[in-house]
């Protein structure tokens, strides 16, 4: 199971197929006959039906049924998705989107080219024969609808354009040229860094890749593949050491996660088959292997990137075995998305712009969420360090936060001399004048060293005398320690680390910061961001700061040196 083939990805497709079966329902007097029981909503769901259907084609086409009776009730499937129709021809999301044009097209994307693989490689069962006529009516009478249908997110374009260009290559008596050219004159949502505007590289930069692969393929779209290819180069540099990659700048959902980027394995693979690359065969099999360790073989959780791989892998065959390095040791600055990457082996760090998430910092298992520095200093927009300017240096870069998300502070609203009624209360507040404080200007300069980072917080302007904090926070599940405590804290633990190191231990990786400092003990200083899900560690002090703290990394146990 450890190597990306095809006979690995069709025993995974079983084994969602065997959990999955169960799940049918096989009244034939419910009005959902057929369909695939969601166990969390407590309804029929046509969208995990469709992926149902999408699974047991694939066992058909890499002639792995697991009995004959699959096929029957992959009809009975391919029945109720047929009746789950809106009168338009589209299905819904029912969590979220109703009449979707866009939820159409992803089952459309995965109808399509499992139809198309057939014609590739015939089956030669009577009931498939049935099936795949009632998958491609769904597909023909979903094309209309599709077309005016909308969108509500960046990738659905793609999504959309590429389901009916896969229709039209499938059925050329669809005319979709319309549709399509509308939506290819937008152009492509591709920044000069690799990155697509929702910049999610644990969830829609492998639904962006699959459509405009698919585009590159079912239509004349010179600028896919390039797009492609340069997203997933964008993203290698983005992978912490485990496959998991930085997630701080995403636009959506995957925000601040971390889980194995399993998600762009098929589209390395696919971009290798069309144009060499060997590094990208490497990762390929690197991201399924580590997808592996993470979830213990229950591989299973990651059902459409399955379902892509074994697409790529039927239709494309195994790419020849290659030893071609990941990019694991390198700086890269992303001056448009404002963020500034370190990878050295185990140790990943990235540094952000224009986030109060100054930082974050992966060893290992070890990890870092997040670094944040307030003041109690008129309000979230003005305390809160959210740096205007990334610089780099020859030795890190300098981070600058000037205080100045709002026009009308730090000051105070003088009186009118006139009366205000309640109702003018927010309209007059423009007329008012101010009695201006300074604004809190502020710097963190970062530089890199042997074994991790020395971060600088500089007060550079301000009054005097204001509270401030620098705020650790660390997931939940790890060991901390310093020269006299050891203990494990829980999710929403606030920690005053006054003086010395401490150390949070996630096995044998550890994230040490020093030296503690303590000017004041306010558990949750006013306007600061609270961490609820996370072990916090505090360093605090009072205006004017000019500290430098050191974070190191290391494995194995704490000793004299580390500390």
């Amino acid at each position: 199971m450890n190597e990306l083939t095809l006979a690995n990805t069709l025993a995974v497709v079983a084994e969602l197929v065997a959990t999955t079966r169960v799940w049918q329902i096989n009244d034939p007097h419910h009005p959902d006959y057929g369909g695939i029981y969601h166990r969390e909503w407590g309804v029929a769901e046509p969208k995990g039906t469709g992926k149902f259907l999408v699974s047991c084609g694939y066992l058909a086409l890499g002639n792995a049924l697991p009995d004959a009776h699959l096929l029957d009730q992959a009809n009975l499937a391919a029945d109720y998705l047929l009746r789950a129709r809106r009168p338009s021809g589209l299905i819904d999301l029912i969590s979220v989107n109703i009449d979707s044009g866009p939820d159409t097209a992803f089952t459309v994307q995965e109808l399509c080219a499992m139809l198309a693989l057939a014609r590739q490689r015939p089956v030669q069962i009577d009931a498939w024969q049935t099936l795949s006529d009632k998958l491609a009516l769904f597909v023909r009478e979903a094309v209309p609808a599709m077309m005016s249908g909308g969108f509500h997110t960046p990738n659905h374009r793609w999504v959309i354009v590429s389901a009916l260009a896969q229709a039209r290559a499938l059925f050329p008596e669809l005319d979709v040229r319309a549709a399509v050219e509308s939506y290819l004159a937008e152009e492509i949502d591709l920044d000069a860094e690799g990155m697509f505007i929702e910049r999610s590289i644990g969830v829609y930069d492998a639904v962006n890749n699959r459509s405009l692969l698919l585009l590159h393929e079912h239509w004349n779209c010179p600028t896919a593949l390039p797009a492609v290819q340069q997203n997933l180069a964008t993203d290698l540099h983005l992978l912490h050491a485990d496959g998991t990659a930085e997630t701080g700048l995403s636009r959506r959902q995957d925000y601040g996660t971390r889980q194995i980027t399993l998600g762009i394995a098929p589209y390395l693979l696919w971009s290798h088959h069309l144009q060499p690359n060997p590094q990208f065969v490497s990762a390929a099999r690197w991201l399924w292997q580590q997808a592996l360790r993470q979830t213990d073989g229950a591989i299973t959780d990651h059902e459409a990137h399955v379902h892509w791989l074994t697409y790529v892998l039927l239709a494309y065959g195994e790419p020849a075995a290659v030893a071609a390095p990941l990019p694991d040791n390198f700086v890269r600055h992303f001056p448009r998305n404002g963020i500034h990457r370190v990878h050295r082996g185990l140790r990943s760090a990235t540094f952000f712009r224009a986030t109060t998430r100054l930082l974050t910092l992966t060893y290992g298992q070890a990890e870092l969420s997040s670094v944040k520095i307030s003041q109690t200093y008129f309000g979230q927009y003005i305390g809160r360090f959210v740096s205007d300017t990334m610089t780099e240096t020859e030795t890190g870069l300098v981070l600058r936060s000037e205080g100045r998300s709002n026009p009308r502070r730090p000051a105070y609203e003088l009186p009118l001399g006139r009366p205000v009624s309640p109702d003018q209360w927010q309209s007059t507040m423009a007329e008012r004048d101010l009695r201006w404080l300074p604004h809190a200007v502020s710097t963190l300069t970062v530089s890199e060293v042997a074994d991790g980072f020395d971060l600088r917080y500089q007060t550079v302007e301000g009054a005097e005398g204001v509270a401030a904090q620098m705020a650790f926070d660390f997931p939940a599940g790890g060991v901390w320690e310093t020269a006299d405590t050891r203990t494990m804290p829980g999710a929403g633990q606030v920690i005053f680390l006054k003086q010395g190191w401490g150390a949070m231990r996630y096995g044998a990786d550890v994230i040490q910061i020093s030296p503690g400092q303590i000017a004041h003990g306010m558990w949750a200083m006013r306007d600061a961001e609270t961490a609820p899900d996370h072990v916090r560690v505090l360093l605090t002090f009072f205006t004017p700061v000019d500290t430098v703290v050191q974070i190191r990394t290391y494995r194995g146990p704490l000793t004299g040196e580390k500390r």
